[in-house]
């Protein structure tokens, strides 16, 4: 049964793809230009070249460097922060309207002051990752703290469990666990998003770099070849998170009781 499920889901993403490539198809014959709509097999030759001459090895290497250390740090502060204002009433009070407020800033409309503020290297871009994907993560570790059942918590200070660091360790992070991950979820999407727009705003390297490099010159194929490692890389890194929550569910449930 379950292998035909399986089977039945590749069969729907392979539909899709076919359907995908005839609506490309029908559009590059529309466009009739290989600038504004270039065809496929332009792309799948750009993709190639791109690949076969090292440039987007490492132009991908600069842009997971500067991705997993911006993320790193965003969900580090983050969770801390989270856990901060869902454990202290007074604390999430004073400090929730504050982070909604500056949640709904634009990222492009901060970009440049964070850059005048950390500079424009590595440090000014880590900077943009990590305000990029900083807020997903706290406002649902925030909301995975908060939601902790208060009879669980009973449960467990009728057991023995009276201290904050125990109640934190056996019971709230267990109970909060799926908000956290899909907080990481959707934190690392995101930080996908601010890793491209730190890099084509600044061209210093990378993915976007190849990008507006490619782009200056009106080479269209080589612009898309270099789009799609953006939404692959995504979509892996959710996948894999989506993969470590299933494998650490089960201590959610047995924590407690040992």
């Amino acid at each position: 049964m379950k292998s035909r499920s399986f089977l039945s889901v590749w069969v729907l993403h392979v539909l899709f793809a076919a359907c995908v490539v005839g609506v490309w198809q029908l559009l590059v014959l529309k466009a009739g230009n290989e600038v504004l709509f270039p065809n496929l097999d332009s792309v799948g030759a750009a993709l190639w070249d791109l690949t076969s001459s090292g440039k987007l090895g490492s132009a991908m290497l600069a842009s997971l460097r500067l991705l997993f250390t911006g993320f790193t740090i965003a969900f580090l502060f983050a969770f801390v922060l989270g856990v901060v204002m869902g454990y202290s009433r007074p604390a999430g009070l004073a400090l929730l309207p504050l982070m909604s407020f500056i949640y709904c800033v634009p990222l492009i409309a901060l970009l440049p002051l964070l850059l005048m503020w950390f500079g424009f290297g590595f440090t000014g871009r880590m900077v943009v990752v990590a305000y990029a994907s900083f807020f997903p993560v706290l406002l649902n570790v925030y909301a995975g703290v908060r939601e902790t059942p208060p009879d669980l918590m009973e449960v467990a200070r009728s057991i023995g469990l009276t201290g904050r660091l125990a109640l934190f360790r056996h019971v709230v992070l267990p109970s909060s666990m799926p908000f956290v991950m899909a907080g990481f979820r959707l934190g690392i999407g995101r930080a996908v998003v601010g890793m491209a727009i730190a890099e084509v705003f600044l061209r210093l390297g990378g993915i976007g770099a190849l990008i507006v490099e490619n782009g200056a010159r009106f080479r269209t194929a080589y612009v898309i070849a270099a789009i799609i490692p953006l939404p692959i890389l995504g979509i892996a890194l959710t996948k894999a998170a989506g993969r470590f929550e299933q494998r650490i569910q089960y201590w959610r449930y047995t924590t407690v009781s040992e």
